[in-house]
């Protein structure tokens, strides 16, 4: 009986160890990244949810919609990352697919440059 108490421990001593580690992790991961700025106004098809970077890094995630007469199928999200003083960083493109008409649809925009503090984005018909 005591070795399965000993046995018992350790299970749940590794257990808390986990969830201790997976916490601290995910709460590394989330507590480096800040908001960056949107500049030039976002398109009507759009809705931004978090715009944030971090040192190396950055995540733009958002929806695209497919609403008022305008399809959005086959075109492309542009967006234009800037740092502090409106220097051009880097320029991506995202094919808009698959997107029905009254529907809403998430898209990812992920960029690894360093000082990324303001962005635009906008739809443009072609990779330019």
């Amino acid at each position: 009986m005591e070795t399965l108490k000993k046995f018992l421990k350790y299970i749940l001593m590794v257990i808390g160890m986990y969830v201790f580690t997976a916490i601290l992790i995910f709460i590394g991961f989330n507590l480096n990244y800040s908001k960056i700025a949107n500049i030039g106004g976002i398109p009507s098809e759009i809705s931004i949810e978090k715009a944030e970077s971090s040192k190396g890094d950055g995540r733009i995630y958002g929806y695209i919609s497919n609403e008022k007469g305008n399809n959005v199928n086959g075109k492309y999200i542009k967006t234009v990352i800037y740092d502090i003083n409106s220097g051009e960083l880097t320029t991506q493109f995202l094919k808009i697919n698959g997107v029905e008409y009254g529907t809403k649809k998430m898209f990812k925009i992920r960029f690894n440059v360093d000082g990324a503090k303001m962005y635009s984005i906008s739809i443009v018909d072609s990779e330019e």
